[in-house]
């Protein structure tokens, strides 16, 4: 009988929601929580995740829980659990320790006593490492309780390896994934992003189109485990491949910056997806829709400190949809939960999440356009 796990898939707050959306088109269920997800499964649903999820920054495996008021307490019950099967050729082991009204307070302190219990329990010393390869143990401690995680991605899980060429502000994979999908695009409609700066958006839109699986082409930190099922990871990998598709959609990215234009194509061309991208150097006050059949806008439009730009860029933006995007659906973010520029139609602010160090807010156009067949996102099927 195949062992049940709590797994958290973690991401940005404020994107809960659409990753629960996203867990349970896998075909899961999961339960909300600050900054994630949490699933019950065992192993296959523990690749799944990491597999497919283009909203998950991690995903982590519960190993215990307990009650410790004391360090001596604290080594003898992580001891307990069995470490050989995660880290039994670690070289060491990063910790990230959080400590909230509990007795156990410092969190150096507390990641010391956490070593040495693995170590005993491992029969060698397990050193603290800085190194970004070494398997990361995620500690929380609040109101005395314990909760121990380890990381079976090894990396964040927005790393999708196609970022060749960068860019000013460049926007998180998984955080242009998340707008994708807060869109609503029903993957058949055209798809255009008149900022594309280094593509994500598109890229991401295209992935999901294809029925790429985002980890396809990455290694995890599950594979170097005791309990790792080659077989059945084979098994995942293969059906992978089969799902891959022509997309059914058409995308078109510009951007009034020649270098950014450029930086689109590289990595799409990385990702595998620039034969179906569309791409023109126009500034946004001049572009017209490329088909007649409406579309969706998704985009990270220039704004205030970012690239030390104005607001033109959102008003152009407005203005073409007073005219010629009339009938296209509209999502974007902006660093401000209310927006200086007024479009003509309204708009429904659906969240926020960190980026670049300041929060940014998700727009999205309230009104189906006349004329348009536009229909919820179908999410990942596995």
């Amino acid at each position: 009988m195949s062992s049940v796990f709590e797994i958290l898939a973690v991401c940005p707050p404020g994107l809960e929601k659409v990753l629960k959306q996203e867990i349970e088109g896998l075909g899961l269920s999961g339960r909300e929580t600050k900054g994630g997800v949490i699933v019950k499964g065992g192993l296959r649903e523990l690749y799944s995740l990491n597999l497919w999820s283009r909203v998950a920054s991690r995903i982590l495996l519960k190993v215990g829980r307990f009650r410790a008021t004391a360090f001596k307490e604290l080594v003898e019950k992580v001891a307990r659990y069995p470490w050989e099967i995660y880290l039994a050729e670690a070289p060491g082991v990063r910790l990230r320790v959080t400590c909230r009204r509990s007795r156990l307070y410092h969190s150096q302190a507390v990641a010391e006593r956490v070593v040495a219990g693995i170590s005993k329990r491992l029969g060698r010393d397990l050193p603290l490492s800085k190194d970004e390869e070494a398997p990361l143990l995620v500690v929380r401690l609040f109101k005395d309780e314990v909760l121990l995680r380890i990381d079976s991605s090894g990396g964040n899980l927005f790393k999708r390896g196609y970022k060749v060429a960068v860019g000013p502000a460049p926007l998180r994979e998984n955080l242009a994934a998340a707008l994708v999908l807060l869109s609503s695009w029903d993957g058949k409609s055209p798809f255009l992003d008149p900022f594309c700066g280094t593509g994500t958006i598109l890229i991401e839109a295209l992935w999901w189109a294809c029925h790429r699986a985002p980890g396809l082409g990455r290694s995890f930190a599950f594979e170097k485990w005791k309990n790792f099922s080659a077989p059945l990871w084979r098994e995942l990998l293969l059906d992978a491949e089969k799902r891959q598709r022509q997309p059914l959609a058409r995308f078109y990215g510009s951007d009034r910056n020649p270098k950014a234009v450029q930086a689109t194509f590289k990595n799409a061309e990385a990702a595998g997806v620039a034969a179906y991208l569309n791409l023109e150097i126009k500034d946004v006050a001049h572009l017209l829709p490329p088909e007649k059949t409406p579309g969706y806008v998704v985009t990270n439009p220039p704004y205030g400190a970012r690239l030390k730009a104005s607001l033109e860029p959102l008003q152009a933006l407005a203005r073409r949809f007073a005219g010629p995007f009339r009938e296209w659906a509209l999502s974007f973010i902006f660093p401000s939960p209310r927006l200086p520029v007024r479009f003509p139609f309204p708009l429904e602010r659906l969240t926020s999440f960190a980026h670049g160090g300041r929060r940014v807010f998700v727009f999205r156009r309230k009104e189906t356009p006349r004329g348009a067949e536009f229909g919820p996102g179908s999410g990942n099927v596995l």
